[in-house]
């Protein structure tokens, strides 16, 4: 059965980039050489995605993947602009919590949720997020893009393991 997984890094503060959208504190954090990343990755045949965080990894890539241990992965873009789709990534605006419960009717892979709270905070609030793994980098960053944003509920999840990768703490929950 496809999980919904949440994979990323924060700072201690719990920001997932600066307020100009940079992540070279988290480039500059030994150890995320270390995490299983190419393990997760391989389990992942769905990512979804605001359009900030595509245009960030687009950028950043020279290969154009976002997800380089499964080329054949599918992008799902949010965005309030969709754009023509091209043969891996959706550009759309329809309402991400039923992106994803379409997806989980299909039969595939895991559905890595990437990026910040736009995504993300829907999708708990629907309670559809099966696992976080949440990657904190020692830096305090005082501003910027936060992983969470404030909700009117409580959820809790299970603290599944806690892995140690150099300078990174990982944290792994689950619903």
């Amino acid at each position: 059965m496809r999980k919904v997984q949440f994979y990323g890094a924060v700072s201690i503060d719990g920001y997932l980039a600066t307020t100009d959208d940079r992540l070279d504190w988290l480039f500059k954090t030994g150890g995320a050489d270390q995490a299983p990343t190419a393990e997760f990755m391989q389990a992942v045949d769905t990512a979804i995605m605001g359009r900030r965080t595509y245009e960030y990894t687009m950028e950043q890539t020279t290969d154009q993947l976002i997800n380089p241990y499964n080329p054949l992965t599918k992008n799902i873009v949010m965005t309030s602009d969709p754009q023509p789709s091209t043969a891996h990534t959706t550009f759309t605006n329809a309402d991400i919590t039923n992106v994803v419960k379409q997806l989980l009717t299909e039969s595939g892979q895991n559905i890595w949720i990437v990026g910040g709270s736009g995504v993300l905070m829907p999708l708990l609030t629907a309670d559809l997020v099966d696992e976080l793994f949440i990657q904190v980098a020692p830096v305090l960053l005082g501003d910027g893009i936060p992983l969470f944003t404030k909700v009117d509920y409580t959820h809790r999840f299970e603290l599944v393991e806690t892995n140690h990768y150099g300078q990174l703490a990982e944290l792994h929950f689950q619903r």
